[in-house]
């Protein structure tokens, strides 16, 4: 679906990210790990058209899609979240969902003041959508809360339902977990791994909570100083030693 060939992105003379490259397939849980300034976030940002690559390319499902901006990105079905938690605060938990459904259902102005038959069903429908999404992120119970009386983990559960909202086809995930306890982190990763086959095809994490990383990943590569380090399956990443060696310096 996705595909990265020699992804490189200077400021100045800072190499941020240098000679990139891999592919998420159809059905992935795919993640890129490393060690803080490793150039993760980076390559999200070159990937949905915040940065322009300084060289390399991005394919999408075939089209090579480099020069594209976020929100064309996102109507192709390519969807993120920000590591700093991104909902409409002044709404509650079901009206963030269903905003979030705009990508598919823009109606024209005068439809607004004058909907025709279909809409309300349409509507209705909308609405089950945005349901179903808050019941399997699990907070059902906090449908009708307001958005600013979420806990911290219930706020990284609606963004990831708002996410869904939009019907990506890749979502990409930037550090989910950031600020959950244990409890919550194992809590999300069950239902992420729910969501390649029946809510999306294929998610794309950055994360630095390696436990849910090794829980949920297909597949994993390793970031360094902007470079790719290492490429493998969970085994093959905890056993490689210049992963060890990234994250816990060199032995003595």
């Amino acid at each position: 679906m996705l595909e990265v060939q020699g992804l490189c992105k200077s400021f100045g003379g800072i190499h941020a990210v240098r000679e990139i490259d891999f592919s998420v397939a159809k059905g992935q849980i795919f993640s890129l790990i490393g060690p803080n300034g490793a150039g993760k976030t980076t390559c999200f940002n070159l990937i949905t058209g915040f940065y322009r690559p300084t060289s390399g390319k991005v394919t999408w499902d075939g089209e090579d899609v480099t020069a594209l901006k976020p929100y064309d990105m996102a109507s192709r079905g390519v969807i993120r979240t920000f590591q700093k938690t991104n909902v409409l605060r002044s709404l509650n938990v079901l009206d963030n969902v269903i905003h979030a459904h705009y990508l598919q259902e823009r109606t024209p102005l005068w439809r607004t003041f004058w909907p025709h038959r279909g809409q309300s069903q349409r509507d209705r429908q909308i609405e089950d959508s945005s349901r179903e999404i808050i019941e399997m992120m699990g907070l059902g119970h906090r449908m009708e809360a307001d958005a600013n009386a979420l806990s911290c983990g219930e706020l990284r559960l609606l963004e990831v339902s708002v996410a869904l909202g939009a019907k990506p086809r890749l979502l990409m995930l930037d550090e989910p977990a950031a600020g959950l306890n244990t409890r919550e982190a194992n809590d999300l990763a069950k239902r992420l791994i729910q969501l390649p086959g029946k809510w999306v095809e294929s998610l794309l994490l950055v994360e630095h909570n390696m436990h849910l990383v090794m829980q949920v990943s297909d597949h994993i590569v390793v970031m360094n100083f902007g470079q790719k380090l290492a490429s493998g399956t969970p085994q093959e990443i905890q056993s490689n030693p210049a992963v060890l060696e990234a994250y816990m310096g060199k032995a003595a």
